[in-house]
């Protein structure tokens, strides 16, 4: 499991109302856009390997996990993924798989209001900016972040790094039933 030593990047800019030469316009810069499909594709690509992860755990193939999986929405296949990893995995190897998934439950935040917000461009700076009434906003209240290329490169890098983290987890379920047989749950990843 590559360990990145660093937690989620939440660059989150302070809230700062807007200056008197400030607006937004309701525009997207081509840059922009790219980085918005980069995430969207980069995200659906982690649901697919959560979905993996668990199969791996269940010993089941694609027909089989779909009809486990397909249904369900992100949050509860994150959860299962949890439970399993807490009741098949000890040591260095429970703890990394944790803080990936409690990773991706941060960048799941940031991916929902990126892809279910309204965008735009705050002028004259020329900042990325995105709209969106939160369900934890104030009734009638609408939320905006900023989400400047730097940190749009920091959610996209920590979606591969946790998909890269799920496959390298994937590897090491399929390496454990090979050395210690199929039907042996009790062996799989226990690592002191």
């Amino acid at each position: 499991m590559r360990k990145s030593g660093r937690g989620p990047i939440r660059q989150k800019p302070p809230i700062q109302p807007l200056r008197a030469d400030q607006w937004p316009h309701f525009d997207v810069s081509v840059e922009q856009q790219q980085l918005i499909g980069l995430l969207v594709l980069n995200w659906s690509k982690l649901e697919t390997d959560i979905d993996g992860a668990i199969w791996a755990f269940l010993e089941l193939e694609m027909d089989q996990g779909r009809l486990i999986t397909t249904k369900l929405n992100t949050d509860v296949n994150i959860e299962l993924l949890r439970a399993q990893v807490n009741t098949y995995c000890a040591g260095d190897l429970l703890d990394d798989i944790l803080q990936v998934i409690d990773f991706i439950g941060v960048y799941k935040e940031d991916r929902n209001f990126v892809v279910h917000g309204s965008w735009g461009t705050l002028k004259p700076d020329n900042v990325p900016v995105c709209e969106s009434i939160r369900p934890k906003a104030p009734p009638g209240e609408v939320i905006s972040e900023t989400f400047p290329k730097e940190r749009m490169l920091n959610i996209i890098n920590g979606i591969l790094e946790a998909k890269q983290n799920l496959r390298t987890l994937m590897d090491v379920i399929e390496r454990s039933r090979r050395k210690d047989g199929p039907g042996d749950p009790e062996k799989v990843n226990r690592r002191n």
